[in-house]
């Protein structure tokens, strides 16, 4: 499809003003996302670009020369895309160094090694279908995850168009060789072949994005697989766009010629990208479906070309602001972010209006200086121009330095945790008294006897969790596992349900378990409260719950020989309604059967927007500022106690004073850590509360006659 019979132009200033749109919406979504809540589809507005610009740099070069120099062409791309990127990777980390604490080192040194490799999208995937990671705070390096997309599409996609050459020549070849000759044969393009190709990948790429999506796999976002369809659709734009081949008569369709319909068409592109940035929020089901709105939009501005008349865009797209925007664009996008990501560490919230003002014109000025004194020279440099095989070396050998300074951070912090980790060793050898929860009756305090050594070693709290394993069921999973702990041969089994804040109990019902000799069945999910009332996470398909529980409560009470129930809730939680009902459902259905029900109220949070292992580094001796007070620690949805009204049987534990004193919940208490993450408690905490927990667990059982738990 030709739609016009004019020579091609070398400058697209449409598609350089899509780039300073699509730049627009992502900044604006970060700083201020309220007021463009769909502003993350800017990043599907580039893929679209890239998809049609690398295309059409491929056709072009087969056209001309018969041939796609993969050399040339991947050192284009090593002088355009790494220098600016490499710039900010290495800035990233020495910040990283200078001014955050030692327990993010690590972590971001691995998002620098997997930005240097374009493969940071992989790492995130991997990480949102993680439970213990899915919470981590975002690195000033998670913005490579698109990079990334892009760089994987350049590596194969040149590759794709020689395999469909190829094939598609062998065909073509016989067919057209006596009107064009053999001269205009080698410069041809095998449309049919080019266009199933293209046409494949859409289909399977676009099927497999919406079936992700649909099964609410939060790895669907970032997964290269379902992401290249829509750099795959600017391709077969620029297919369709491509001139005709020599010999043969130009399919034009001259309807689309006139003016007043490219205006149309631009302005519905427009419009359409519009609607999914400004319609688009973060409970839209993405990429998937919705995706196609944003890619589409950005394809009509770009087919509908230069427009002229008094109503086209084409003044507005061609301004010289829009047009500097665009220029600026990739390093805009490779700094605003981590500028921002310092900001939310230092500030703890989000920005205020002038202060997002001040951290657009300091991301603009970075995006300025990087573009005229590194993206610039180095597409430029001649030496490298001249040789592609010199552009990989050079490229080759920063990646090695870049990689090999990724390193350092986790090296560093590895050095610290060390060090940390024997005097934290010495410590639980021979706890001080009134370590952990046990210096709650004292006023809690943070510090015992002048040792400022904390337990366990903030860089390693993520990992100090309960060693259960597989008996800790994902999210995603349809059923939830049974496991027995404590004496298997015990004459009284209580069973603990529930989901990971039932499971961060476990340490404490194990040790009461083993000290009176009890079995332990433990029916643990994450994010499933044991209830009959469904999440509204499960209706978007990101969790399954409802089925599990159900077989979870049958499963318990045809047992026939669990005596009591422990469980738990985060009660951040949100429900459909009668939250309050489907607890008391599952509660009664137990205390039918004979079964006694010992819910247990959620433990607190800190107040913070980092986690608390890394503001204690970072504030050893101002640990108060770690902490949060009382009356804003406790997540307001806690269902436990309107639950409890409607079935009075069950025995309610508070343990909200073994984190809490004096109306303060402070972040380490006694030495100990009190938090692994934002609202998980920490293993070693919950050994420390052990002692606490038996006691008011044995006093709810006398009070219900539990006489064998004795």
């Amino acid at each position: 499809m030709n739609t016009d019979l004019k020579p091609p132009r070398r400058f697209l200033p449409e598609v350089q003003s899509l780039r300073a749109l699509a730049v627009a919406l992502v900044v604006a979504y970060h700083l201020e996302p309220r007021l463009v809540p769909g502003g993350f589809v800017g990043v599907d507005v580039f893929f679209a670009i890239s998809g049609f610009l690398i295309t059409g740099h491929l056709l072009r070069e087969v056209r001309t020369s018969g041939r796609i120099n993969l050399p040339g062409f991947w050192a284009a791309r090593v002088r355009r895309i790494l220098p600016a990127a490499f710039v900010v990777i290495i800035a990233v980390v020495i910040a990283t160094l200078l001014f955050l604490p030692s327990t993010l080192w690590k972590t971001v040194g691995t998002a620098a090694l997997a930005s240097a490799f374009s493969v940071e999208n992989w790492v995130l995937a991997a990480n949102a279908v993680d439970y213990l990671a899915a919470d981590q705070a975002p690195t000033a390096l998670q913005h490579f995850w698109s990079l990334g997309v892009e760089e994987q599409f350049y590596l194969f996609w040149p590759l794709l168009v020689l395999l469909a050459m190829w094939v598609g020549r062998r065909n073509w070849a016989a067919k057209k060789t006596e009107r064009v000759g053999r001269r205009g044969l080698s410069g041809a393009l095998p449309r049919t072949a080019l266009a199933m190709v293209f046409g494949a990948i859409i289909i399977i790429s676009l099927t497999y994005s919406m079936v992700l999506v649909g099964s609410g796999d939060p790895a669907a976002y970032f997964v290269t697989p379902a992401r290249v369809w829509e750099m795959a659709a600017g391709g077969l734009l620029a297919l369709c766009l491509a001139p005709a081949e020599p010999g043969l008569m130009p399919r034009t369709i001259k309807w689309f010629q006139t003016p007043g319909v490219r205006t149309a068409v631009a302005w519905a592109g427009l419009a359409a990208i519009a609607v999914a940035a400004f319609g688009y929020d973060a409970k839209t089901p993405f990429p998937g479906a919705s995706a196609a709105l944003p890619v589409l939009g950005a394809l009509a501005v770009i087919l509908a070309g230069e427009t002229r008349g008094r109503l086209a865009p084409q003044k507005l797209l061609e301004h010289s602001a829009v047009q500097w925007l665009g220029n600026i664009s990739y390093s805009l996008y490779l700094w605003h972010w981590p500028v921002l990501t310092f900001f939310l560490f230092f500030a703890e919230r989000e920005p205020r209006a002038l202060q997002s003002i001040g951290l657009l014109v300091l991301s603009l000025l970075l995006a300025t200086a990087s573009y005229r004194w590194v993206e610039t020279p180095a597409r430029n440099f001649a030496p490298l121009r001249s040789s592609s095989w010199r552009a990989l070396g050079v490229g080759a050998v920063a990646l090695s330095l870049v990689a090999a300074m990724s390193l350092a951070p986790g090296a560093l912090a590895q050095r610290e945790v060390v060090a940390q980790e024997r005097a934290a060793a010495t410590m639980l050898a021979a706890p001080p008294e009134g370590f952990g929860a046990a210096s709650v009756p004292a006023g809690a305090p943070a510090y015992l006897q002048g040792m400022k050594q904390i337990v366990p070693v903030p860089a390693e709290a993520a990992s100090d969790l309960p060693d259960l394993g597989e008996c800790v069921q994902k999210p995603q999973s349809e059923v939830t596992r049974e496991c027995t702990r404590g004496v298997k041969n015990g004459k009284f089994t209580i069973a603990l349900v529930g989901d990971s804040h039932a499971a961060h109990w476990f340490r404490a019902v194990e040790a009461t378990a083993e000290q009176h000799g009890w079995k332990v069945l433990t029916y643990l999910k994450n994010s499933c409260p044991f209830t009959a009332t469904e999440r509204t996470a499960e209706k978007n398909g990101s969790i399954s719950c409802q089925q599990a529980n159900k077989d979870t409560l049958q499963r318990i009470v045809s047992r026939g020989d669990v005596d009591a129930v422990v469980t738990s809730h985060w009660a951040g939680s949100a429900f459909a309604k009668g939250a309050a009902e489907g607890f008391a459902q599952y509660w009664g259905a137990l205390e039918d059967a004979g079964i006694a029900v010992y819910p247990i109220l959620d433990t607190p949070r800190p107040g913070l927007k980092t986690y608390a292992r890394d503001c204690v580094v970072q504030h050893p001796e101002q640990l108060q500022s770690c902490g949060t007070p009382k009356s804003k620690a406790f997540e307001a949805n806690d269902f436990t106690l309107p639950a409890a009204k409607l079935d009075p049987r069950v025995d309610v534990l508070d343990f909200s004073d073994q984190f809490c004193s004096n109306e303060f919940c402070p972040a380490v208490t006694g030495n100990v850590l009190v938090y692994r993450d934002k609202h998980h408690i920490s293993d070693t905490y919950m050994r420390t509360l052990a002692p606490e927990f038996d006691q008011r667990l044995r006093a709810a059982m006398d009070k219900d006659h539990l006489e064998s738990s004795r």
